[in-house]
């Protein structure tokens, strides 16, 4: 897989597809990698050329360190290092809010928007401070239990490479990135996202519940509803084709 340098460090991406449209992918926290997204890469409609950032593995960290808000300038390095015009962005989880971030902060940039089990907050969400804390205080010993809380049923022959990829992801990159997680609220900023959004949600998702998406459908002018009926909170890997379908037809009618 490539490496580009963006703002001076070396990041790492998985890249599939060919042709002029492309869609940029941001990964979660908790030590995700690019790995979540290969299917999806490898499925995208004709036309279009997909690409996942490495954030915690194989990449060095931004230079003023890992947060939301530094991910979300890499993400406007990395689509002007490669040159890509009006790409569509997509992030899971804590790569949603990044994708909030960057759309927010360049409204005219992005050709789309595509937001994954994520929310504009998580000042009040009990389970993401568990989490962090037992990060700080057990470091990778609780990764294979806190991953399991990304799946409604354990995804046999991806889960286990899921897990042990995570074990080697930098502790202190992901602290760091959790913690600015908690402590940021893009409420303010949805009104500024224009591009086309698609909100998938998946009903099975005890993190993100769908007061979570319909925050982010009130506050994005140009948003709507994907649900997935059976899917927790990783559509992508848990109901592929009900997510590519959704996928498909956003990008679609999109361009």
């Amino acid at each position: 897989m490539p490496t580009i340098s963006v703002d001076g460090v070396p990041v790492h991406y998985a890249e599939a597809g060919s042709g002029e449209r492309a869609i940029v992918f941001m990964h979660g926290g908790f030590g995700s990698s690019s790995e979540l997204w290969e299917r999806t890469l490898k499925a995208l409609p004709p036309g279009w050329r997909g690409y996942a950032i490495d954030n915690f593995l194989r990449s060095a960290a931004p230079p003023d360190g890992y947060s939301v808000q530094s991910l979300a300038r890499r993400v406007r390095g990395f689509v002007d290092a490669l040159g890509l015009e009006k790409p569509v962005i997509g992030g899971h989880s804590m790569g949603g809010v990044v994708s909030q971030i960057a759309a927010s902060n360049d409204p005219g940039r992005y050709g789309g928007v595509v937001l994954v089990c994520t929310g504009a907050f998580m000042t009040n969400h009990t389970l993401g401070r568990v989490l962090l804390q037992d990060l700080r205080d057990n470091g990778h010993a609780n990764l294979r239990e806190i991953s399991a809380h990304w799946f409604r049923e354990l995804p046999e022959g991806f889960f286990e490479g899921y897990v042990e990829r995570a074990q080697t992801a930098p502790l202190a990159a992901m602290i760091d990135v959790q913690q600015s997680l908690l402590y940021t609220d893009c409420r303010p900023l949805l009104p500024k996202i224009t591009a086309p959004t698609l909100v998938v949600f998946g009903a099975h998702d005890a993190g993100r519940t769908i007061d979570h998406a319909n925050t982010l459908l009130a506050g994005i002018p140009n948003s709507r509803l994907a649900r997935m009926p059976d899917s927790g909170h990783t559509p992508m890997v848990e109901t592929p084709a009900a997510f590519d379908a959704a996928l498909h037809a956003f990008l679609l009618e999109t361009h």
